[in-house]
C-alpha cells in the first residue's frame, strides 16, 4: 500500500492513507475518515480474512457517496476475482496481482472517462457481466519502484514495530525486500507474487536501510520477505555493504532449512543478522510430505544447528492440523519442539486458503467449511482433519505453545530480554497474552 501511494502521489495524484487496522478504527469510523478526505477514488486492499470488513466500508461508502470509484485490490481477490466481485458488488473495479503498474494505468483512464477495457490486470463490469482483462506480467525490476511512502503512514514507530518474539532493538520496524516463492508448499497461497524470486538490488535494499535510520532511526529490522535466503549473491552483497558501511543495524530474516550454509550464516552474522525464522511447519516426516514442503526432518536440525554454531538465534514456524495429522504425528511434533535447538517458536493451525491448493483438496482430508469468515490462523474453523474434533485439536494447539515456553531455558531468555527497557512493555504485553489463551478453557 505504501510503494502504490508513494507512486500515485509522485504521478500528481492527491494521494492518503488510512490503516484503519492500525489506528485500531471500527467500520463506522473508517467510512467517517474516508468520507472526510472526499476524494475520487477509494482503493482498498484485503486478504480473505479481512474481506467481508472491506466489503462493508465499500457498501457504507456507497450508501453515502456513490460517487465515489472504488477499487478492490490484493491477495483474495487476485486468488478469486469473480467470485469476489460477483459476491460484493459495491466494488466498482479490481485489480489483480502486482498492482503498481496497474493503478496508475487505471486512474489515467477513469480520470479522463476513456474505456478501461485494454487495462492489464483488472476485473470490471461490463453490460451486466464480469471481464478479466489480459494478466499483468510481474515486475522484473523491482528497482524502478519508489521506496515506500513511509511518511504517509500514521507513525512508523508506533505502528509498526515486529511482535515482541521478533523484535531485538528498538526503534524497530518491518521490510520487504524481494517477491515470490520457488516453494510448492500446499499451504501457501502464490497468486499475487508467482513463484519467482525478484529481489531488490543490494544498493536499493541499502539505500532503504539508511532512508529509514536516518528518517526515523531505525536499529533494527524484521525483513519478512518469504524466503531471504533464495538470492545468495544478493545476501551475500547486502551483508557485504553493511559491513563495508558500518551500519548499525540487527535484522531477523525468514528462510528455508535446505538453503542455508555455513558461509551464509557467517555474512548474516557479520552483518548483524540475530535470528532466523525457519518454516519449520511439522516434527512428523510424513506431514511434510503431504505439505509438499521438500524439505526432511533431518535438514532441519542441520539447519538449527548450524545457525546457533555460527552465534545466530533461530524461531521455527509450525503448523498444526496439517492434512493427514494423527495423534501420533503431533505427538512427533511436541517432541520435536521440545527437543529441537530453537531460541523462538510459533505455531499457527492449518488454514486452506482461497488461492492456495489445499482449498481445492481439503473435503478430502477431514471437515472443511469453505464460508470465507471461517478462515482463521489461530482456531480450527475452517479445517478440522480426520479423526479430531475442532475442541481436541486446539486442546493440543494450546499445548504446543506451552511445550516451547514454558521451557526454563526460554523462561530465561525472555527474563533476560526484559533488562532492555525499549521493549520490555511489548514483552510483557507478549507474556499475559500467552498466559490468557492457555487458561481458555
Amino acid at each position: 500500500i505504501a510503494i502504490l501511494a508513494a507512486i500515485t502521489r509522485n504521478c500528481g495524484y492527491q494521494t492518503k492513507i488510512l490503516d484503519a487496522l492500525a489506528l485500531k478504527l471500527s467500520i463506522n469510523q473508517t467510512v467517517e475518515e474516508i468520507l472526510k478526505i472526499n476524494h475520487t477514488y477509494l482503493g482498498i486492499t484485503s486478504t480473505t480474512i479481512s474481506i467481508y470488513n472491506a466489503a462493508e466500508v465499500a457498501k457504507n461508502i456507497k450508501e453515502k457517496n456513490k460517487n465515489i470509484i472504488i477499487i478492490l485490490g490484493g491477495p483474495h481477490l487476485t486468488a478469486v476475482p469473480e467470485e469476489t466481485m460477483q459476491r460484493f458488488p459495491e466494488f466498482d473495479v479490481g485489480v489483480i496481482g502486482e498492482a503498481e503498474e496497474t493503478i496508475l494505468e487505471l486512474l489515467d483512464h477513469l480520470d479522463i472517462n476513456m474505456p478501461i477495457d485494454f487495462v492489464r490486470g483488472l476485473i470490471i463490469k461490463d453490460g451486466g457481466y464480469l471481464k478479466l482483462t489480459e494478466r499483468r506480467p510481474f515486475i522484473n525490476d523491482l528497482d524502478t519502484l519508489p521506496f515506500p511512502a513511509w511518511d504517509l503512514l500514521p507513525d512508523l514507530l508506533k505502528y509498526y514495530q515486529p511482535a515482541a518474539d521478533s523484535l531485538h532493538r528498538s526503534p524497530a520496524t518491518l521490510l520487504i525486500t524481494s517477491r515470490g516463492c520457488p516453494g510448492q508448499c500446499i499451504f501457501c497461497d502464490r497468486s499475487v507474487f508467482g513463484n519467482k524470486v525478484r529481489g531488490y538490488s543490494a544498493d536499493y535494499v541499502i539505500r532503504m536501510i539508511k532512508h529509514l535510520q536516518e528518517n526515523y532511526q531505525i536499529k533494527d529490522l524484521f525483513i519478512e520477505d518469504d524466503n531471504f535466503l533464495v538470492l545468495k549473491d544478493r545476501l551475500k552483497e547486502i551483508c557485504r555493504r553493511i559491513i563495508e558501511n558500518k551500519i548499525d543495524i540487527t535484522f531477523s530474516v525468514m528462510g528455508r532449512v535446505n538453503m542455508i550454509d555455513e558461509e551464509m550464516l557467517a555474512a548474516l552474522k557479520k552483518a548483524g543478522c540475530w535470528q532466523i525464522n525457519y518454516g519449520l511447519e511439522s516434527g512428523s516426516q510424513k506431514i511434510l510430505s503431504l505439505l509438499n514442503k521438500n524439505i526432511l526432518l533431518s535438514q532441519s536440525l542441520k539447519a538449527l544447528e548450524l545457525t546457533r554454531k555460527a552465534g545466530i538465534k533461530t524461531k521455527g514456524l509450525f503448523i498444526m492440523g496439517n492434512f493427514g495429522e494423527t495423534k501420533e504425528t503431533i505427538k512427533e511434533t511436541l517432541k520435536f519442539i521440545k527437543k529441537a535447538p530453537m531460541d523462538d517458536f510459533h505455531i499457527t493451525c492449518f488454514t486452506p486458503l482461497p488461492g492456495a491448493a489445499s482449498w481445492n483438496t481439503a473435503a478430502k482430508y477431514g471437515y472443511f467449511d469453505p464460508d470465507w469468515k471461517k478462515v482463521s490462523m489461530f482456531a480450527a474453523d475452517n479445517f478440522v482433519p480426520l479423526g479430531f474434533t475442532k475442541e481436541e485439536l486446539e486442546k493440543y494447539y494450546r499445548k504446543a505453545w506451552r511445550t516451547f515456553y514454558l521451557k526454563p531455558r526460554i523462561i530465561w531468555y525472555y527474563v533476560k530480554k526484559l533488562k532492555d527497557r525499549k521493549i520490555r512493555a511489548k514483552i510483557i504485553r507478549g507474556g499475559i497474552s500467552f498466559l490468557k489463551f492457555n487458561l481458555k478453557r
